[in-house]
């Protein structure tokens, strides 16, 4: 699991659970659950999560990291936001 703090991780299941294009009480949505290919989020979300991402973190998402595979789990979200935020600490 990465260092993102619990209620941090839970502002991102927020945001996430209420940008869902299916919500479904018998659906799991885990950490590791891919949003976009059990469809619960579109396309055209991925530009809305990676503001609210750069936002809430307080970090810049560099072109090189701006790929599906990044942002497609909470867990995946959670990792690249703990690299960037450590290599911006560092800077």
């Amino acid at each position: 699991m990465s260092e993102i703090a619990q209620k941090d991780r839970s502002k991102l299941y927020h945001f996430i659970e209420s940008n869902m294009t299916i919500y479904d009480d018998d659906i799991e949505f885990v950490d590791s659950t891919n949003i976009f290919t059990s469809g619960f989020v579109s396309s055209i979300f991925a530009m809305r999560l990676l503001n609210f991402l750069e936002n809430e973190f307080s970090i810049t998402v560099p072109d090189e990291d701006i790929v599906i595979s990044n942002f497609s789990s909470v867990n995946k979200m959670c990792e690249m936001v703990s690299r960037l935020k450590t290599i911006e600490a560092h800077a």
